[in-house]
């Protein structure tokens, strides 16, 4: 029989037990209690790293500033307008009802909660809008065949999560502390490298106002 391949459910058990020294019998570490936590290792780095993103659309409603969402942090907005897709700039709650604005259309969004706030305030005729949204994991891995849906390069920081987790459940607290701070730490600089998106400086986009053409020295042809 073929070997599993990494990184499915069993082998990722395997792993923490592995770590801890416990056989898949284990009393102490049974299946059910370990698919917990590497499942909320799963759901706690996309929330931490924001490394799942989806792309996903809403529609407003007559009256309603309210267009929800799916997911916990929503990055960018576009309104699909008749001559293509417009992005909406973000304001914060305090913003509502200052703003100038040109038309009905949507203009400017902020996030409250699983919703979105939009200015101004949509009229009966409906506008579609394009939501690109950090998300969570769609379920459970439950299956022993099943796999992590977040980025590959998480996945060792999901065995390093459940191991903390199981220390905890162990009442090892200094151990737990110790690996946890190190889950952070790898998760976080997983999240400056490859996931966080940082703005273009000045320099690196701005046109150059004059450019000087250089000019051949005298007496050449």
């Amino acid at each position: 029989m073929a070997a599993a391949a990494w990184p499915d459910l069993s082998i990722i058990r395997s792993r923490v037990r592995s770590l801890v020294n416990e056989e898949s019998t284990s009393i102490f570490l049974p299946d059910t209690i370990l698919n917990r936590f590497i499942n909320e290792a799963e759901r706690d780095i996309a929330t931490k790293t924001g490394c799942l993103e989806s792309v996903d659309s809403g529609t407003t409603s007559s009256g309603s500033r309210t267009v929800a969402f799916s997911g916990y942090k929503v990055k960018y907005v576009e309104y699909v307008g008749a001559n293509g897709p417009i992005g909406l700039q973000r304001i914060t709650l305090k913003h509502l009802g200052h703003a100038q604005v040109t038309d009905t259309t949507p203009q400017y969004w902020a996030q409250w909660g699983t919703n979105l706030i939009i200015e101004p305030l949509p009229p009966a005729t409906p506008y579609t809008l394009t939501l690109y949204v950090s998300d969570f994991p769609a379920g459970d891995m439950a299956a022993d065949t099943d796999e992590p849906s977040i980025p590959s390069e998480y996945h060792e920081d999901i065995i390093q999560f459940a191991l903390f987790r199981t220390l905890l459940r162990d009442r090892k607290w200094q151990l737990a502390s110790y690996v946890y701070n190190k889950y952070i730490e790898s998760i976080m600089a997983k999240k400056s490298m490859l996931t966080e998106q940082k703005a273009d400086r000045l320099m690196a986009i701005k046109i150059p106002d004059y450019i000087q053409v250089p000019q051949p020295p005298k007496g050449g042809n």
